[in-house]
């Protein structure tokens, strides 16, 4: 059975490309208060 994720758990560190082709980390944000994720998925 997976582990329950708690509020307080920090989440895992990950990186993403942004939309100018420049890797972005999650880590990059520590110590921030928000952080905002979206992600767009364009359908044709």
């Amino acid at each position: 059975m997976a582990k329950e994720r708690l509020a307080t758990d920090t989440a895992p560190d990950f990186t993403l490309v942004d939309t100018q082709g420049n890797e972005v980390r999650l880590s990059d944000f520590r110590g921030k208060k928000h952080v905002l994720l979206v992600l767009n998925r364009g359908f044709i």
